[in-house]
């Protein structure tokens, strides 16, 4: 799962580098390579521990998500992509499960877990509102097909399982474009930590 970093902590970031290129930048040429590059390693070790704490950052901001929603969750290997218009589970999305279903088997015998459905944010279109009256229709189906699937292929049933459907809601791409739109269009897999 991919999180946003914070405006304030980018910018400070942003603001860090510069301050140490300019810094670097204002040594005097008289200084001897040795001392230059002790400095470069400083800097380059600093640079190690910011990128760590932005690590640790994303994974704060990943955990208060997880505890808003309500329970301890976290999401199961990559999300299942489907064509527009589609609850069909295509070849990839296949293959992505059955490795999935692998590790639910054998890592998560007993919990807990969510199949959520998402949309892009384009409307149904007129041949397929018969099928898919709206989004939230379509990734309730989109969810289910996950569900059907590892039931059947698979024997992973679980009396807690939690299908949910969400539309277009929780994008995590922009749908302005044509590739964001098709990561939009997903199934992501949670379990209980």
């Amino acid at each position: 799962m991919t999180t946003a970093v914070p405006r304030g902590l980018s910018a400070l970031l942003l603001a860090l580098v510069l301050a140490l290129g300019l810094f670097v930048m204002g040594c005097g040429s008289d200084e001897d390579s040795t001392a230059q590059a002790d400095r470069i390693e400083a800097l380059a070790s600093e640079n190690e521990t910011l990128q760590s704490q932005l690590a640790a950052a994303r994974d704060s901001v990943a955990a208060l998500r997880n505890q808003v929603s309500g329970a301890d969750m976290v999401q199961l290997g990559n999300a299942i992509r489907f064509p527009s218009g589609s609850a069909w589970i295509p070849d990839q999305g296949r293959r992505t499960l059955d490795s999935l279903a692998t590790i639910l088997e054998r890592d998560y015998d007993s919990r807990n877990f969510r199949i959520k459905g998402f949309t892009d944010n384009r409307p149904i279109g007129p041949s397929l509102t018969d099928t898919y009256p709206s989004n939230w229709y379509l990734s309730a189906n989109r969810a289910a097909a996950v569900a059907h699937y590892l039931d059947t292929e698979h024997d992973i049933r679980s009396r807690t399982l939690e299908i949910g459907a969400f539309g277009p809601q929780n994008p995590v791409a922009s749908n302005e474009t044509a590739q964001g739109r098709r990561l939009n269009r997903r199934v992501e897999i949670q379990v209980a930590e």
